[in-house]
């Protein structure tokens, strides 16, 4: 199982860390996992990370990254090698009770930032996450709002409010302050 965990871990960070240079002169590098390239995901990692690059200045630089898929983003997650990435909820539920692909080792510091509604894809986190790096991200993503409807087709029916919908681990502390601000939780 560790040399396992090991072996991901590398494959993680060589497929994540490809381009974080262009995050290096920020106080902080955030790295998001999306999907396949092209996928709503990426797009979604990517167009996140341009808003965050736009509006946070220096505090942080950010990366979307195409990833393998869910069981990835959840275990680079788990293992501190990204600080969010997408996740089938499906897989965020079978990471949260240890079932699965997790059978007997539950994920229990993975949270919850927001759904991709109407798909049921959800953005994720660990609890270790500063909540102020997760509460800015969050308040930049629906500052442009419409910038992330704009990164593919299927997002663009998202609805802030159906964002909270359907997550799978529990919320994040961070993305929860935001919400309470708004006054959507």
């Amino acid at each position: 199982m560790l040399l396992r965990r090991t072996v991901l871990g590398m494959a993680a960070a060589a497929v994540l860390l490809v381009g974080a240079v262009a995050g290096a002169t920020a106080t902080q590098t955030i790295l998001i996992g999306g999907g396949a390239e092209g996928s709503a995901h990426t797009l979604a990692a990517h167009r996140i990370c341009a808003l965050v690059d736009e509006h946070a200045g220096k505090d942080y630089g950010c990366i979307g990254r195409t990833a393998p898929g869910s069981v990835f983003n959840i275990r680079a997650i788990d293992i501190g090698l990204v600080e969010f990435g997408f996740a089938r909820s499906e897989r965020v539920h079978e990471a949260v009770v240890g079932s699965g692909a997790w059978e007997g080792e539950p994920v229990a510091g993975l949270r919850a930032v927001f759904s991709l509604s109407p798909e049921t894809t959800e953005l994720v986190t660990n609890a270790d996450v500063p909540d102020d790096l997760v509460h800015d991200v969050v308040r930049i993503v629906f500052q442009d709002f419409d910038a992330l409807r704009r990164a593919h087709p299927a997002l663009n029916g998202l609805d802030p409010a159906a964002m909270l919908e359907g997550l799978t681990a529990p919320l994040h502390p961070g993305a929860a302050r935001y919400y309470q601000e708004q006054g959507w939780l």
